[in-house]
């Protein structure tokens, strides 16, 4: 009998976990500030297998339309909390964009994205 012990993925697609935000709202107005939204669609989305990491805060998602936004945790979940993380990533958001996220639009954010 065979236990997967980790996320898997096939070629298309990538695994992640993230704290970040869904809110369209919220990713619109950071996309735009990043030069990847304007007249009311995304561009230059480039989720090569799920995921864009041109710029500060990676964009998640398929098809060049991001599901989420966020940083990647996986290297500090075993040294930091979810409250920590969470905090962490407001601060990073207002002082990169200007922005002010309520704590409770941050989430914990896991799964699978891409064409896959």
């Amino acid at each position: 009998m065979k236990y997967r012990n980790s996320f898997v993925s096939n070629s298309s697609s990538s695994s992640f976990v993230i704290v970040g935000i869904s809110d369209d709202v919220i990713m619109k107005q950071i996309a735009e500030q990043d030069g990847k939204f304007s007249e009311g669609e995304y561009h230059d989305v480039n989720c090569d297998y799920g995921i864009d990491e041109s710029c500060s805060i990676n964009y998640y998602g398929s098809w060049g339309e991001p599901y989420y936004m966020g940083v990647d945790i996986s290297k500090k979940m075993e040294e930091q909390i979810l409250p920590e993380l969470k905090k962490e990533f407001q601060e990073k958001v207002k002082e990169e964009y200007g922005l002010d996220i309520p704590l409770d639009k941050i989430k914990l954010h896991y799964g699978e994205v891409g064409d896959g």
